[in-house]
């Protein structure tokens, strides 16, 4: 997700060794594009979070993408509407002092209403940003190569940063 941002692979001033796998298991996460919305940075951390069970699912995330699409595609007109609308039924129940529940429901719609603005906003806002980034170009055989790695120097090195488990402790299926 970090690198649909920058237009450039995560860790690209890093040199890819044991000290930048150190690195990230110590926290290091990549840095996003100036810009980018606040939603999509929050989406991103929760998929890259060190904790498995705070990750969302695969359905969890296509359900928020599918939902900013609709408010960048779909949404202006209807947005416009509703607010319009809410501005007139909000001087009715406030000239009429109707009770506080109409008026925390409509407090609501206006919170939705101006987070889903804000969303498509900055979305906007990023894809404009985007354009004057400069995007890397490499031979694709050279963007991402698979090379084998000593766990053992690896844990090694892990040791010095608080790691609570082994590397030879962890159990990993036959099946993989």
């Amino acid at each position: 997700m970090v690198e649909m941002t920058i237009g450039q692979r995560s860790f690209n001033d890093y040199k890819f060794d044991f000290d930048l796998v150190a690195m990230i298991c110590n926290g290091l996460r990549p840095k996003f594009a100036p810009g980018t919305p606040d939603c999509y940075v929050e989406l991103a951390n929760q998929c890259m979070n060190s904790d498995l069970e705070k990750r969302p699912s695969v359905s969890e995330i296509i359900t928020k993408l599918d939902k900013w699409l609709n408010i960048i595609e779909n949404k202006n007109d209807i947005i416009s509407e509703i607010i319009a609308e809410l501005d007139n039924t909000s001087n009715i129940i406030v000239n009429e002092s109707e009770n506080k529940i109409e008026k925390q429901m409509l407090g609501r719609w206006f919170d939705f209403i101006e987070n889903e603005s804000r969303i498509k906003e900055q979305f906007l806002e990023s894809d404009e940003i985007s354009k004057n980034f400069s995007v890397l170009t490499e031979k694709l055989n050279n963007i991402y190569t698979s090379k084998p790695y000593n766990i053992t120097e690896i844990c090694s090195k892990l040791s010095k940063v608080c790691i609570t488990k082994s590397a030879s402790v962890i159990e990993v299926p036959d099946d993989i």
